[in-house]
């Protein structure tokens, strides 16, 4: 996801309120709304920020299927 404008050093640009943020809030509300309909299950996010770079989006969705960022992840459910 994009949150910050693309800048050409290793760091993320400016903060993009319009496109970046308003996304973000969107799914976090989103997700509020689905968990207290729920009792049986909780949905949540695990948001990346690619600075609208291509090359850093693709590295941290790679990372994210080897399971790097899943370390914390469990289900306690049981049947």
């Amino acid at each position: 996801m994009m949150v910050h404008e693309r800048e050409d050093s290793m760091t993320c640009g400016p903060i993009m309120p319009q496109g970046g943020i308003q996304a973000v809030e969107t799914m976090l509300y989103t997700l509020d709304i689905i968990n207290s309909r729920s009792q049986h299950y909780t949905l949540g996010a695990h948001i990346l920020d690619d600075c609208d770079k291509d090359t850093y989006g693709l590295e941290m969705a790679v990372d994210f299927i080897k399971g790097k960022y899943l370390k914390s992840f469990f289900c306690s459910l049981r049947q």
